[in-house]
Order: C-alpha cells, then structure tokens, then sequence
C-alpha cells in the first residue's frame, strides 16, 4: 500500500505541473491578446476608447491568472513533494520490517528443521537392531537383516533422508540402506565426524556440523547426523543419516520468495557463503553482506533491500550459525505506475465482463 501511495502522489504530481503549465499558457496567451488589443484601440482613437478599457481589463485578469496558476504549482507541488518524501520512508520502514521479520522466521523454521532430524537419529542409533547389527552384523546375517530393515523403514517413511547406515568401532560400514551406494565400501574411522561419535561421552548423543556436496550422493547437498551406538555405557558403533538438506530446504526458501513476490532468499554459513538459494548463486559462493550481526539486520544497497536474520537457539541448538537472506529489488516509481495502471485496466474489463 505505501508503494501505491507514492506512486499515485507521483502520478498526481506530473498531472498538477502540466495542469499549472496549461493553466500558465493560457494566461499568456491571453496577455498577448490584450495586449494586441490595446495596440489596435490605440491606433482607433476616440472609437477605440471603450475597447482599450476592455482590454486592460483583460490583461489584468491575465495577469491574475497568471500570478494564481504560479502559486497553485507552488503550494501544491510543495504539499505534493512533502507527502512523497513521507510515503517513501514509510516504504522503507514498512519493507524493512516486513522483510527483518520473515527472514527471522524462516531462519527458525530452518533451524527447527535441521534440530528435529537429530530427534531421528537418536532414536534409530538407541534401535536394538541397529545395536545388535554395529556388534554382530559383520558376521551374522540375521542381524544385518534385522538392522537394514530398520534402516529402510526410516527412509521409506521419512521424506527428509537420503541414506542410512552403520559404522562400526573400527569404521568399517556394516550395514547400509542402499546396498548400491558408492559409500557401502568406505571406511569412516579418519572422519572427523565418526571420531566426535566414537569419543562421545554420557549426554552426547549426536553430532553434525556443515552443508556439503555429497560426492557418494551425486553432489547433493546435505547435512550428516551421527549419533554414537550404545551397548550399555559403551559406544560400539556410530549411526549415520544422510540429510536432503538441498531438498528439504528449498520448500522454505521458496515459500518465503512467494510472499515477498520473487525476492531472492538465500541460506548462508558463518562466511557468508551460501548453502541454498532461489537465485542464481552457486553453492559456496561468498555474499557481500555484513557478518556481525545482533537480531534481524536490514540494509539497503544498489536499489534493494538486504534483511537478514539468524535463528535464536532451539533446545539450545544454534542451527549451525546458518543466516537467511532476503534480497527485495525496490521497484521504481515508474515500474509501480504501470503495474497500477495495468491493475486499474484489468478490473475495469474485469467489470465490464461482469
């Protein structure tokens, strides 16, 4: 509504200068006229007499024509101004805000996201065949069975992960829910992430860290639970799920670039790189954005508006520093203009068909 506003002040602004500048010829020309007039009763004389009055007359009524039309274009033009300049900051402020609070929300709903499927992994890793399968399945084939059904349940009832499988303390993968998966062959005991899990002491109970394109899943992009296999009090083996995060969070970006009308939302890390995005930047590229920020930011930069928020901590889980981004092109008062004027047109045929 702001946005209206300024435009149609801008519009009504246009139609008063050319108003006032009508109005302006007008009363020169009418000057002109007198003008003539006095000169042609001039040269009539004594029967010219009447009619140089007339014509003074109206060269005084030029003239206030004149002098009126002048201050009309002043005032009114001035009012006019004023009111653009105050409907222009209430776009801003109104967008900025609109904009610092729907990337506040869909930085929450990411990080409430990316904190729930640690529930999963939990759960699955504490599964008595998922613990039987890291102690025995090496060597027994019920309980490889026992514990890939298990795994496959999981990804047949969950839309939110792209593999399962179990490591055990030596790192090697004893079972995994895609038998045909390029990572079934692997050995885990150098990652990082397997290390975290194995050494996990009594409360630890999972692990991840950063978006990456998965090379086992065709460069996918994904997040990696781990959650450490507890026999007891002892670890026997680590548990891993596979996050479409690539999936999974493209149906937040995107709904956040509908109710902003095609801005651009992006996620990014610590660095600002970023980890997804509905425009055109590749994953990993780095954003020209502040870094430091406290709460919901807003900044504006080459004809657009740049909000940006972080999670509050969820269960104490700070959704990995990741940022959303939103980036809302102003669009001129020119673009607006004709967006209402196609608007107007259209319901009126709209009216007219009714």
């Amino acid at each position: 509504m702001p946005r209206r506003i300024r435009a149609l002040l801008s519009s009504l602004q246009e139609e008063v200068k050319l108003y006032a500048s009508e109005s302006e010829e007008i009363a020169n020309r009418t000057n002109l006229l007198a003008l003539n007039a006095t000169i042609e009763a001039a040269r009539s004389g004594e029967a010219g007499r009447g009619f140089s009055v007339v014509a003074q007359e109206v060269k005084g009524l030029a003239q206030q024509a004149r002098s009126s039309s002048a201050k009309f274009r002043e005032d009114v033009l001035g009012r006019l101004a004023h009111g653009s300049r105050i409907s222009e900051e209430l776009v801003a402020d109104v967008e900025r805000a609109r904009l610092a609070e729907l990337a506040q929300s869909m930085a929450q709903a990411i990080c409430r996201s990316v904190y729930d499927r640690s529930i999963d992994v939990r759960v699955l890793a504490s599964d008595p065949a998922i613990v039987d399968g890291a102690l025995h399945a090496a060597g027994d084939p019920d309980a490889e069975r026992k514990a890939l059904d298990r795994l496959r349940a999981l990804l047949r009832f969950s839309p939110y992960f792209l593999n399962a499988f179990a490591a055990d303390r030596a790192g090697d993968i004893v079972v995994c829910a895609h038998e045909n998966a390029s990572v079934r062959n692997e050995n885990l005991a150098g990652a990082e992430q397997f290390g975290r899990a194995i050494a996990a002491r009594e409360g630890e109970d999972w692990f991840t860290d950063a978006v990456w394109e998965n090379p086992w899943s065709d460069g996918r992009k994904v997040l990696i639970y781990v959650a450490p296999i507890r026999s007891g009090s002892e670890v026997v083996g680590v548990c891993y799920l596979e996050y479409d995060f690539e999936g999974q969070i493209s149906q937040i970006l995107k709904s956040g670039g509908e109710s902003t009308g095609g801005a651009v939302v992006s996620v990014v890390d610590a660095d600002n790189c970023v980890v997804a995005s509905t425009g055109h930047y590749r994953f990993g590229e780095r954003l020209a954005i502040r870094r430091e920020i406290s709460g919901p930011a807003v900044d504006i930069d080459d004809g657009a508006i740049v909000a940006q928020a972080a999670s509050t901590p969820y269960y104490g889980f700070d959704g990995l520093g990741l940022r959303c981004v939103i980036e809302q092109r102003i669009p001129g008062d020119d673009e607006i203009a004709r967006m209402l004027e196609l608007k107007s047109s259209t319901t009126g045929q709209t009216r007219k068909d009714a």
